[in-house]
């Protein structure tokens, strides 16, 4: 027998045996998913798979680092054969690989979504000048677009303005990302995937070389990545998806919920492993957990089983409005901490809405309970690092008319937006880049102290282009720094030396990560490091501000997923808020996003992620914009078995004709939903 096989239940043993064919595992909450995917890939590798021959797709790259660590201390060396990485950046190493095989250019920077935006944002002003859209909308549209593999004559006529407008700018677009050298993050699953369907021989290449692929968190999957895995192991069939439908929670993405309900269909013959064992929560957790995702219908059938004691009951506790809830939580939570009954770490107050966290952090602040909030801006949207980020573009692609548009006059050297529009319309009527206008500026611009200042910004890039081919990368990106004397720009835009010193520091973090890339890298260069850069924006989801050590963490139910805390605050659970307004009350722009189904998978991870204990709470009523509001509580509680919960009312008693009034005004609220 493997070691490997040691240790592990009987679902678990199968799941990791079963290396040929396809093979869906559907991985209840606190099933102990990552160990059968580690002991699978260390079980394959003992029975003389070839580590290269494996590859394991995530979503992101902190758990794809996770589970290369994970392997590294089973395995050792053999583990860096393995391929392990998120979608993404497969996509990425397919795409260069390709294009180098088919002597294209394989020197191409990968947008993120600030720089898509400036791209849209150039390109509605050129289309429909003065018209008022939200380019994040209009993103949206044009990757369901990419993602649904749709040309711009395949797509259906509208009368939704949205609709129409990103119909319009779709080909822009596309030929806009062409011309400057770039992709987008779509493209680098869709383009890869499209070379395979249309070439057989791409795809056995591919094909042969991932012999056995095995892809994590598959719930989170979308349309566009379900046809690449099919594309990739069509020919071999060796595909292993990990997953569970009822924590698929990210739909308002691009998540497809049907690629986990389908897969039988999409891959006839394959095997169906259910990981039921709970190891994580008491018996009375996963009672309510059981209890609140069983109303879903469209589900695979399963039922999490516990493996420790029962626990003390799960509480609901109803207070008069959010600032006592508020109160309560901070109370509850200090109780916790004083005695040192918990530690701070291992304490979360989750919700759906951040519009609880307001009274939430007033209140911990109250009581000097130092907290975290999971979420937040990512490092690399900062403005002071998008700058940088920028120059650093431009020096690798000169093409890249964003990057330039973004700091031509940044920090200010006298280059208005008028010089800028003189630039573009001279290098279209020529058909020419906007760089190339730049270089040309003596002959494009009549105004000669415009043109002397495109000239030295040119040349200034020149010489950072220079600096940065040497080698020494962290080196030239600090002399860029300072010839462009970004400290100072800061300084002059900040109110404070606090504030200098954050912006500052941010710009500092970015070159130490530069310098530390370059550590690490066999062969590094700039285009790969800025590769990476933008790769991890698709990590904002999980981002954090501050340590968790010593501090109570504050989170989303989004942002809580894969984290398990011993003491877990669920609140507003209401109405409007768990399942959400846009559920309960759909605006027109909203419809088609409205999933009732997915707010229950909701409910169900936030209540997963209990280990010991597990309080929900929900206010009588709320102030919304000035206004008081009676609240109902949320039909994921309502209506649930006697004895589930141990309900405690802290509201004020109210009189017979109070309560009878109160009761009325509920029922016709519940009424009218």
């Amino acid at each position: 027998m493997s070691r490997w096989l040691k240790g592990l239940n009987p679902e678990q043993r199968r799941a990791v045996e079963a290396v040929e064919g396809p093979l869906l595992v559907l991985a209840g909450a606190g099933s102990g998913k990552t160990r059968v995917i580690t002991h699978r890939v260390a079980h394959m590798i003992a029975s003389g798979v070839g580590p290269e021959s494996i590859l394991a797709v995530t979503f992101t790259n902190k758990a794809a680092a996770e589970m290369r660590a994970r392997l590294q201390s089973m395995v050792g060396r053999a583990a860096s054969g393995v391929i392990m990485s998120t979608f993404h950046s497969l996509g990425l190493m397919m795409l260069r690989e390709e294009r180098r095989r088919r002597r294209r250019n394989a020197r191409f920077v990968v947008y993120d979504q600030g720089d898509q935006i400036a791209c849209l944002r150039d390109l509605l002003r050129r289309v429909r000048p003065g018209a008022s859209l939200d380019l994040v909308s209009l993103l949206a549209r044009i990757s369901a677009f990419k993602n649904r593999f749709l040309s711009a004559g395949d797509l259906p006529a509208s009368d939704d303005p949205y609709d129409s407008a990103a119909a319009a700018l779709y080909p822009l677009y596309t030929e806009a990302l062409d011309s400057f050298a770039a992709v987008d993050f779509d493209d680098l699953i869709c383009e890869p995937t499209r070379m395979m369907e249309r070439s057989r021989e791409c795809r056995q290449r591919w094909s042969a070389r991932f012999c056995y692929v095995l892809v994590d968190e598959y719930q989170d999957s979308n349309a566009a990545q379900l046809r690449m895995l099919r594309a990739l192991a069509g020919e071999h069939r060796n595909l292993c998806v990990v997953g569970d439908d009822d924590q698929s929670i990210y739909g308002w993405r691009g998540a497809e919920v049907q690629n986990i309900l389908r897969f039988e269909q999409h891959f006839p013959g394959c095997q169906v492993i259910r990981l039921e064992r709970n190891y994580r929560s008491v018996g009375s957790v996963l009672a309510l957990a059981n209890e609140v995702i069983a109303a879903n219908t469209a589900r695979h059938p399963k039922r999490l089983l516990p493996t420790r004691e029962k626990g003390q009951p799960v509480r609901l506790v109803v207070l008069e409005d959010g600032e006592a809830e508020a109160a309560f939580v901070a109370d509850s939570i200090r109780e916790a901490l004083d005695p040192g009954r918990r530690a701070p770490a291992d304490v979360a107050v989750l919700y759906r809405s951040n519009s609880l966290a307001r009274a939430l952090e007033s209140a911990l602040r109250e009581r000097r309970i130092a907290y975290r909030v999971v979420g937040g801006k990512s490092f690399f949207d900062r403005k002071e690092v998008k700058d940088l980020l920028a120059y650093l573009r431009l020096a690798v692609n000169p093409a890249d008319a964003i990057s330039l548009r973004r700091v031509i006059n940044y920090p200010h050297r006298g280059i208005g937006a008028a010089t800028v529009a003189r630039l573009a319309s001279w290098a279209e009527q020529r058909g020419q880049s906007l760089w190339q206008a730049a270089e040309s500026a003596q002959a494009a611009l009549d105004d000669a102290r415009s043109a002397a200042a495109v000239t030295a910004f040119v040349e200034l890039v020149r010489r950072a282009r220079k600096r940065l081919g040497r080698g020494d990368l962290a080196a030239g990106a600090r002399e860029l720094v300072d010839e462009i004397g970004l400290h100072d720009e800061i300084a002059a835009g900040c109110r404070s030396g606090k504030a200098i010193e954050m912006r500052w520091g941010a710009v500092c973090e970015l070159v130490d990560g530069l310098q530390a890339y370059t550590e690490r890298a066999t062969r590094p260069t700039l285009r790969e490091f800025l590769g990476q850069v933008s790769l991890l924006e698709l990590d904002a989801d999980a981002s954090e501000d501050g340590s968790a050590e010593g501090r109570v963490t504050l989170s989303t139910l989004h942002g809580a997923k894969g984290l398990e805390f011993g003491l877990v605050f669920l609140v507003g659970m209401e109405e409007g808020l768990l399942p959400h307004e846009r559920v309960v009350h759909p605006r027109i722009d909203e419809a088609g996003q409205a999933d009732l189904a997915e707010e229950r998978r909701l409910c169900y991870v936030g209540v997963t992620r209990a280990r010991d204990e597990l309080v929900l709470t929900r206010a009588a009523r709320r102030t919304h914009r000035g206004r008081g509001r009676e609240r109902a509580p949320s039909r994921f509680i309502a209506g649930l078995p006697d004895g589930l919960l141990a309900v405690e009312d802290r509201t004020e008693p109210l009189g017979e004709d109070q309560a009878r009034e109160r009761l009325a005004r509920i029922r016709a609220m519940l009424e009218d939903e």
